[in-house]
């Protein structure tokens, strides 16, 4: 600029500001109004002609300050100005009130001239630097005349300036597109007054554009560009940024912004003919708006009631005057822009609008009358002539106002909502419009509304017509569209409602996936199923929500009635969804029944109705959930009555009638109703009502529903003679549950039958020709009888007292039982009946007589047990007998006739009898083998207990080293040294003890061969009489040479076992007459040893005779007593009474010889004793357990007497505890004697004694440890020398085992004998005693006893040294303690030679060595001892495979099992029979016959009926063959095989006589199979029923052994993985066994677990295998029809976790801790409930994935977040992971993660969680706008949802998403932490690009402000 351009401007300048100075000080000073009042009269004319306007004068004057400043535009000109328009200018002469307003007006209007020509200028020459300051300037004016300080403007024009500022501002805002700043000037102002002037000053000037445009200009929708954002600020702001005292003002302003622009568009459309393009937008506007300010509900909700309520009152205003712009603007001539506008905000309205505003309303006890806005919307869809060309209206928005309508109560409301369904949907009845796919569902919901309404007064004829419309809507095919056209809101964006997501899978007809989301709908309303896989519980739903579930449910009723292809959608599934959903809301069940009574009819219309459509709907109608409810109850009766009456078709009728008792039976009130119905209906002169009246009244008293039966009984009388046969049968039927209902008795209602149908019981055949229905129920009848009432009048008193035992059966069942019987009997071979007939009579024959007790069928045990064991059946006792062997005939018979029906099977009648045939025969059965399990005890089977002779015998003994066995002597050591010296007996004994050690290296030598070497050493055979324990050793050693003898045989082949077995008895006999007389011990030893087995019977039973018969045969008594004993023994398996007189014999040959060793008795007792002691148990109640235990304590009686007499004794103290052991109890306490003296005489028959007794001692611990005690106490006091050192092994020993004596008082014990060892001279017999004594003592100490071992081995190296003065008797027992001290020694310590095990290789060498240096040097008896220990030390190569005892057993190949070989029941009873059959029928098996098919079925039932009973252990064999045949009966005899094997491992088990190991053996070789055999042996129910016995398994097994089958039974879930049960049960039986673990200290009864085991299988589960289950769990993300079966698994083991981590487990050494990948984060997920912190690491995990690339992953991402979903635990975890989740998103990103589903699924869950109830949001409605995500939610959806495809997975958690920020918002400000997400949301919308989680984040956003920014 040059200066002279400056110089200029500077002079304008100048100017200007001289210019306003004198305008300012003329507006301050001379522009004032005249003061008339001081003028005088005569002068006024003048002054007024002269006088200008005085407001014309000052608009002058503002016009002339508007021209200086738009001259100069300085900003300090435009303050100076503004300042003295508003504040003016103080003069002292301007005191009066009337001045001061004068003064205002004045600078009034000089203002208003000023604002007004800067407007015109700005028009004309668009000035934009003006428009600026002028904003500016609104803001200073107000400023200025609202101080802050609370100060008051006296002069200018105050507040008339402000509001000339913002009148002639707002001017200019329309129009003028460069301008607007409306919304900046209503945010910029601070006063509510000067805000609402500003929005009247905008209407008015916007009113005033509209006109000066027109109608018709295109400038209009720059007006409505203008104007919006001064609306949205003012009603859609943020709420949070208001300040609660302005809440007030705020709302006002809200109103008047609202009002002013209804009254603009309402004055347009009035004026306007054509429709004005501002209004349209403005309708179009105003009704998103309306969506949008509805929201602050959820913001003030949880604030303030007071607001909401404001809220809705201004919506109310909002919606009416909306609707009435509509109403109008319908009316107008619409191009198709226009009527699309209109359409929008139309469906708007119904679609979001009206749900929320009624629904909101009854929460805030608030009324609006909707009425007219429903009238007026339907108005203006019938004035649109377009409107279904452009409405986007589908199913969706019917569910919303069906809901609606159903939740209103007036019934001028539902009208309203009625006719705008029909205004929306009607049109698409006709019109050539395009159909969407999901309109059969509109057509649903119609007429589901129709139906539900129909009842209501005054509104029939509306409801016809929307069941009218439905039906045509629902019946119409729809145009093939894309979806996301047709069927989707276009307001909200794809698949926005559940009904959407249905709509859109029912357009596939062929798919599956349709029903499948119906069921998980069904499952979440009802949740019904669910698993523990954690806490979630569904709340119960909103009033709405239910209306929607009801509603729906109805829809899809209809739907599978009226579509197109009915059979598509599935009527019965429908129904029982409705069903699931009345459980939980029965007050519903009124409004569903109109509609199932409507399918019914629209059913019986349709050319082909659906099948069993009438049967499953009455069945609907009668359930619990209808009827239950008591409206619905009236309803169901209401409709169902008149369909019960005459003129109704018979089978409509009677299908009816038939449901009755359900009914009854689910609301009993309706009883009189439905008796009468019956009643009349029982004489109707239609048999088929006849039929099912006779049949419901059985059904009901069958339910035992029936009252005041005396009058029904005449009914069902009458009945008895009726023509047809099911009448009767039915009426029978009623009389027996009746009876079994104890409502009549049993011998009155036979009396009745005898006299009524003429029956004789007494005559079997008057029945046969009964008509076999008849005679069936007759039969069951027949099984209802019982015994006589006790009766308590005292005048039968005496005759009670006389009377024994309990009451008897009554007349009447004694002769029911008797015809049964013969009845059974006679049909088996009448010919008038088929094979069917006879098995359906056998059938229910055998059921009835299984419904008795023994006591009434007539079966007496003792009876029974008589007359098997007698020769001859007395004949008191033939009745019982005749009536037992009856049953037998029963069982065989329907054996045979099950025979004969496997052989019909083709026949399909066969068939449909042959499953309960089978049943009640196998219960028969089972009762007839326990009764004689009960009878016969262990008896019953003929297997004795030598098969598993010594299994138990030393099985405690662990491995020795092979170098420790090494070091003893080799059997050829032995042989040398017997050849050496034949003539020794000592070494004919050692040679025996080494002829029967087995070879580990060599094959079993033959039976020939070893007879042949124990031949020569027989001859020379001669035990030494005078010492007890070398004589009991050398018997011994014939006995273990027997035993290898028998081992032999059974080595060899089976079919030479028999000849074997005689040929070594007749070589045995020879030794006996040719040699010595010990043959007979070694014939008796062989008959013990062999086993039950029939091809030895004869041979044994020859043995027993020679022994028995030749009693002069022998030479000495003690030979004799032996061999009697032995056989005794072996008798005694059986029970033989001649055992009793065996003992009786033996007893008396001892007393004969009282002053004389009987030693061969003594040893003879004790092996009896210790035979049968096998078969006892400590109080079992079985008679032959009483009767082994009553025999084993005669024979210790027996002994002790023998002790009693070899002391000096006077008290009878001993043969006091003589009796009390022959009773079996200490009764008194016995005063017992000590420092007991010998006999004279006596000393060696007292060792012989104390030597048998001790073998004894163990059986009398079984029976009481208080008896055995006492024994004890009197073999201390016998004094050293007495030879009671060998009875120190046996006594502490059992003590110990029986928790009698305890560690310390074993060392106590060693430390006295210790002492007394060292007190006795080396020379004294007392030295050997009690150096045997501690010998014995060590071996049973754990401790390393030095000290001890080395006095033992110095003092017996002193006592057999060469100078030695110790007698023979000493050293003898020297050399047998050194012995000892190696192992134990057979028939002095043990009955076996057992290896000790902590034995070292140096101790064997020293003692053997030792040994040998004496048999070579020492004195004779020395050297006899010697040879003796080293046979002894030589058979110890065996104990150290006692655990193996069969190792060295042929392996026959299986086929060559026979039954009767192993087990054979006792002859005559029915044990016997079934045996032999399962005998045959495994033969057949194992041969592979053409009739395998058959065998394997009988098989079946056979193994079934043993389940009652224990058997034997080497029963297994069998069930093991029959496994492994892969017999053609497949499966099903595979598992009856498991069933019968796990049934005998059972706890609780009761065993007599023997015990089940052998199944616990074969159930774990079992597991150890090979899978792929396994599965192929037993399949996968037969590995579930291997899981199912794991806790059975486990609790018998060692530690070792059960860690490693729990390991295989692990591997066969996971090569079974594709059936979950499997897997499911096991970890079901690994929870029993922990959850048992912690009882144990409570219940003794329970078995249990070692720790060491228990602790195994707890890292097996928490660690060991949670990867291999992950791998295998994952496999169930697939889609699967049986993947949900994993929530079972899952759930199983997750319980395991939680009783493992109650343990010593430690959490950081589980198998969760470790890193989650995809192959684990299914299981990691579902157990995440196990702690908060793994939940968070989980969720963390999955939002940080990127899977959106992979199918597979993002499946399984999201079925994890499901299964996640639910686990937070209380609000402060949700709070905290959501905030934890979104910073993770902020890191990891929005679009590519899963974030954002993850917290929709957890709030979803959250929201409808019971722990919800308590906040104020879950009252909140939003779910009537909501995508109904909410019906999805279910506490198994993770595993339900993996039957649908990835697809519509995805959708369901869009749904989630889409119902997220509102959910969110309302939990946020419950929680108090809106800010904390809202400022994340906000971060994070920044970077979101997906355009569905960046819209859900500003929503989120909106939602927790209140509003937008």
């Amino acid at each position: 600029m040059t200066p002279q351009q400056q110089k200029s401007k500077d002079s304008a300048s100048q100017r200007s500001e001289r210019e306003i100075d004198a305008l300012l000080k003329r507006l301050h000073s001379g522009c004032r109004f005249i003061q008339f009042e001081d003028v005088h009269k005569n002068d006024i004319s003048n002054i007024l002609r002269n006088a200008t306007h005085p407001d014309e004068v000052h608009s002058e004057l503002g016009r002339a300050l508007a021209h200086s400043y738009m001259t100069s535009l300085d900003d300090d000109v435009g303050e100076r100005v503004l300042l003295s328009l508003c504040c003016g200018e103080d003069t002292e002469n301007s005191n009066s009130s009337n001045q001061q307003q004068t003064d205002n007006a004045n600078y009034a209007s000089a203002a208003n001239a000023f604002f007004s020509s800067l407007a015109e200028h700005f028009i004309a020459n668009r000035q934009h630097q003006i428009r600026s300051k002028w904003v500016q300037w609104c803001v200073r004016c107000e400023e200025l005349v609202s101080p802050t300080d609370g100060s008051s403007i006296n002069n200018g024009g105050g507040r008339s300036v402000l509001f000339a500022c913002l009148k002639n501002y707002s001017l200019i805002c329309f129009g003028n597109s460069s301008v607007g700043g409306c919304e900046m000037v209503y945010r910029s102002l601070k006063r509510s007054t000067s805000r609402m002037f500003w929005i009247r000053s905008v209407a008015i000037a916007l009113e005033a554009a509209i006109t000066a445009l027109g109608s018709e200009s295109e400038e209009a929708c720059v007006l409505f560009q203008d104007f919006h954002p001064l609306f949205e600020t003012c009603i859609l702001q943020a709420r949070k940024k208001i300040k609660l005292h302005d809440l007030g003002a705020h709302n006002e302003e809200s109103r008047l912004i609202l009002n002013e622009s209804l009254r603009i568009c309402t004055m347009n459309l009035h004026n306007d003919r054509s429709v004005c393009q501002f209004t349209m937008k403005m309708i179009e506007y105003l009704t998103k708006s309306l969506v949008a300010y509805l929201d602050h509900l959820v913001y003030t909700s949880s604030t303030n009631v007071h607001e909401s309520v404001a809220v809705l009152d201004l919506s109310y205003e909002w919606l009416r005057g909306l609707s009435d712009l509509i109403r109008l603007a319908s009316t107008k001539d619409l191009d198709d822009d226009n009527t699309k506008r209109l359409a929008t905000a139309i469906d708007t309205i119904t679609f979001t609008i009206l749900p929320q505003l009624s629904s909101s309303m009854s929460l805030y006890s608030i009324a609006f009358e909707l009425t007219p806005i429903y009238s007026t919307i339907a108005f203006s869809i019938s004035s649109l002539e377009q409107y279904s060309n452009f409405t986007t209206a589908n199913s969706v928005v019917a569910m919303r106002l069906g809901t609606l309508a159903l939740s209103l109560k007036s019934d001028r409301e539902v009208n309203g909502v009625c006719d705008l369904l029909l205004s929306i949907f009607s049109r698409f009845i006709y019109e050539e419009t395009l159909v969407y796919t999901d309109i059969s569902f509109v057509g649903g919901i119609l007429y589901a509304l129709g139906c539900v309404f129909a009842s209501r007064p005054h509104f029939a004829k509306k409801a016809l017509t929307m069941k009218q419309c439905g039906e045509k809507l629902m019946q119409r095919t729809p145009t093939v569209l894309d979806l996301s056209v047709s069927s989707t809101f276009s307001l909200v964006g794809e698949e926005n409602s559940l009904i959407d997501l249905l709509a859109e899978m029912k357009s596939d007809p062929l798919s599956t996936n349709y029903q499948h989301l119906i069921d998980v709908i069904s499952k979440s309303i009802s949740n019904v199923g669910h698993t523990e896989l954690h806490s979630w519980r569904r709340r119960p739903l909103a009033l709405e929500d239910q209306c929607s579930g009801l509603l729906a449910g109805l829809t899809l009723l209809h739907m599978s009635v009226m579509s197109p292809s009915p059979t598509e959608y599935g009527y019965q599934c429908t129904l029982e969804s409705l069903a699931s959903f009345l459980d939980c809301y029965p007050h519903a069940a009124s409004r569903v029944l109109p509609s199932v009574f409507d399918t019914l009819r629209k059913s019986s219309q349709q050319s082909a109705p659906l099948p069993n459509i009438l049967s499953n709907s009455i069945k609907f109608i009668a359930s619990k959930p209808i009827v239950s409810d008591p409206h619905g109850a009236h309803l169901a009766w209401t409709y169902l009555s008149p369909l019960m009456g005459d003129g109704v078709p018979a089978a409509t009728r009677a299908s009816i009638i038939r449901v009755l008792p359900q009914m009854c039976l689910n609301n009993r009130k309706l009883f009189r109703r439905i008796r009468d119905v019956i009643g009349k209906s029982m004489i109707s002169t239609d048999p088929i009502i006849r039929i099912a009246a006779t049949a419901s009244l059985s059904d009901m008293s069958r339910l035992d529903l029936l009252r005041d039966v005396e009058g029904i009984v005449s009914w069902v009388q009458s009945r008895l003679i009726d023509e047809e046969s099911t009448v009767t049968y039915y009426a029978l039927s009623t009389l027996r549950y009746l009876v079994q209902n104890e409502e009549l008795d049993f011998d009155l209602v036979v009396r009745v039958l005898e006299k009524r149908l003429s029956l004789d019981l007494g005559s079997v055949d008057n029945f046969l020709g009964w008509d076999v229905l008849v005679l069936e129920i007759l039969v069951e009848l027949l099984g209802e009888g019982g015994l006589e009432e006790e009766e308590d009048d005292d005048e039968s008193g005496d005759e009670e007292e006389e009377k024994v035992g309990g009451p008897e059966p009554t007349a009447k069942t004694v002769k029911a039982v008797s015809l049964l019987i013969e009845l059974a009997l006679k049909i088996d071979s009448d010919e008038r009946y088929d094979l069917s007939t006879q098995a359906r009579i056998m059938s229910k024959i055998y059921q009835s007589l299984a419904n008795y007790s023994a006591l009434i069928l007539g079966l007496d045990s003792e009876s029974i047990r008589t007359c098997a064991d007698a020769t001859s059946i007395p004949e008191d006792l033939s009745g019982d007998w005749d009536r037992y062997l009856e049953f037998k005939k029963l069982v065989q018979g329907g054996i045979n006739l099950a025979t004969r029906m496997q052989d019909e099977a083709k026949d399909d009648d066969i068939d449909s009898v042959t499953t309960e045939f089978s049943n009640n025969l196998v219960a028969t059965i089972q009762f007839l083998l326990s009764f004689e399990e009960d009878t016969f005890g262990s008896f019953v089977f003929r297997k004795g207990s030598s098969s598993s002779k010594g299994k138990n015998e030393g099985a405690h003994q662990h491995r020795v080293s092979k170098s420790v066995l090494s070091a003893l002597p080799q059997v050829s050591t032995v042989r040398s040294m017997f050849e050496n010296d034949e003539s020794v007996s000592a070494r004919a004994a050692a040679y025996f003890y080494a002829l029967g050690t087995e070879d580990d290296n060599g094959p079993i030598p033959q039976t020939s061969a070893l007879l042949a070497e124990m031949t020569e050493c027989i001859s020379h055979f001669a035990p030494p009489a005078d010492s007890p324990a070398s004589y009991a050793m050398q018997v011994f050693s014939i006995m273990s040479a027997m035993t290898a003898v028998f081992r032999s045989m059974q080595n060899a082949d089976e079919n030479s076992r028999e000849q074997l077995f005689e040929t070594a008895v007749e070589q045995l006999d020879e030794w006996a007459t040719e040699f010595s007389e010990y043959g007979y011990v070694a014939l008796s030893a062989l008959a013990l040893t062999a086993d039950d087995s029939p091809q030895f019977y004869t041979s044994i039973s020859r043995v027993q005779n020679t022994i028995l018969d030749g009693c002069d045969m022998f030479e000495t008594e003690d030979v004799k007593l032996l061999c009697e004993c032995m056989v005794a023994a072996r008798l005694s398996r059986s029970a033989d009474t001649r055992v009793v007189a065996l003992i009786n014999s033996v007893e008396k040959s001892i007393e004969r010889h009282n002053g004389q060793s009987c030693f061969g008795g003594y040893l003879g007792l004790a092996i009896f004793v210790q035979s049968v002691s096998r078969r006892m148990r400590l109080s079992g109640s079985d008679p032959s357990e009483v009767w082994c235990r009553e025999q084993t304590l005669r024979c210790i009686c027996i002994l002790v007497k023998s002790l009693n007499n070899c002391i000096l004794t006077h008290d009878g103290s001993i043969l006091k505890l003589a009796s009390c052991i022959e009773k079996g109890k200490l009764t008194d306490t016995l005063s017992l004697p000590s420092e007991l003296i010998i006999k004279d005489g006596a000393a060696q028959k007292l060792e012989g004694v104390v030597i048998g007794l001790s073998h004894c001692f163990p059986a009398l611990a079984g029976v009481s440890t208080d008896l055995l005690k006492c024994v004890v106490s009197v073999v201390d006091e016998l004094p050293w020398g007495s030879g009671k050192g060998f009875a120190t092994h046996a006594t502490y020993k059992t003590l110990i085992d029986a928790g009698v004596y305890s560690s310390d008082d074993l060392s106590g014990a060693i430390a006295a004998t210790m002492a007394c060892v060292q007190g006795f001279d080396y020379d004294c017999i007392d030295l050997s005693d009690s150096l045997f004594s501690l010998v014995s003592l060590c071996r049973l100490s754990s401790r390393k006893l030095k000290a001890e071992s080395d006095l033992i081995s110095e003092t017996t190296e002193r006592i057999l040294s060469a100078t030695s003065r110790m007698p023979s008797k000493g050293k003898t027992m020297a050399v047998f303690t050194r012995c000892a001290s190696i192992g134990e020694i057979p028939g002095v310590t043990s009955f076996e030679p057992n290896i000790h095990s902590s034995v070292k290789k140096e101790q064997v060498l020293a003692v053997v060595e030792m040994l040998e240096e004496t048999l070579s040097n020492g004195e004779v008896e020395c050297t006899h001892a010697s040879s003796l220990a080293l046979g002894v030390l030589c058979a110890m190569r065996n104990s150290s495979q006692t655990i193996q005892q069969h190792k060295h057993e042929k392996k026959s190949d299986r086929k060559n099992v026979d039954v009767s070989s192993i087990i054979q029941g006792k002859g005559g009873t029915v044990m016997e029979f079934v045996l032999q059959q399962v005998a045959k029928s495994h033969s057949d098996i194992l041969a592979q016959h053409s009739d395998t098919i058959c065998a394997a079925k009988q098989l079946c039932i056979l193994f079934e009926a043993l389940e009652a009973v224990a058997l034997p252990g080497s029963f297994g064999r069998v069930i093991e063959t029959t496994l492994h045949s892969f017999a053609v009966g497949g499966t099903e005899l595979a598992n009856s095989s498991l069933k019968l094997l796990f049934s005998q491992i059972k706890s609780g088990r009761r065993r007599i006589g023997f015990d089940g190991r052998g199944f616990l053996d074969m159930s774990t070789r079992l597991t150890k199979l090979q899978p792929e055999y396994l599965r192929k042996l037993v399949g996968a129910t037969g590995a579930q029923q291997m899981m199912a016995a794991i806790p059975n398994l486990l609790f018998q097994l060692p530690t070792s052994a059960g860690e490693e089958v729990a390991k295989c039974l692990w591997g066969i879930c996971r090569d079974l993985s594709n059936h979950p049960k499997v897997m499911a049960e096991f970890f079901i039986g690994m929870k029993t066994i922990f959850a048992s673990a912690g009882k144990e200290s409570q219940d003794k009864s329970k078995l249990s677990t070692s720790p060491a085991l228990l602790r195994a299988l707890q890292n097996l589960i928490a660690s060991g295998l949670f990867d291999e289950f992950c791998e295998v769990a994952a496999l169930s993300s697939k889609i699967d029809a049986t993947a949900s079966s994993y929530a079972t698994s899952i759930a199983a083991y997750l319980e395991c976790l939680e009783i493992t981590s109650a343990s010593a487990i430690n959490a950081d050494d589980m198998g969760m801790q470790s890193d989650i990948s995809y192959d684990n984060v299914l299981v990691m997920a579902s157990c995440a409930s196990f702690s908060s912190k793994q939940t968070r690491r989980v969720e963390t995990w999955i939002a940080r994935q990127n899977a959106r690339d992979n199918p597979s992953d993002l499946r399984m991402l999201l079925l994890s977040s499901l299964a996640v979903a639910p686990q937070s635990r209380n609000d402060i975890e949700m709070k905290e992971s959501i905030v934890n989740l979104l910073d993770v998103m902020l890191v990891a990103g929005v679009d590519n993660t899963l974030c954002i589903e993850l917290i929709a699924a957890k709030v979803a869950y959250w929201w409808d969680s019971r722990n919800t109830n308590e906040i104020s949001a879950t009252k909140h409605p939003i779910q009537r706008v909501s995508s109904m995500s909410s019906f999805l939610v279910s506490s198994n959806l993770c595993f339900d949802a993996q039957l649908l495809p990835n697809k519509e997975l995805t959708s369901i958690f869009h749904l989630f998403v889409n119902d997220l920020p509102a959910k969110l918002a309302l939990l946020c400000q419950t929680w108090k932490i809106s800010d904390d997400i809202s400022n994340r949301a906000t971060r994070l919308c920044k970077d979101a690009t997906a355009e569905n989680k960046k819209a859900c984040l500003q929503r989120i956003i909106q939602l927790l402000d209140g509003g937008r920014e």
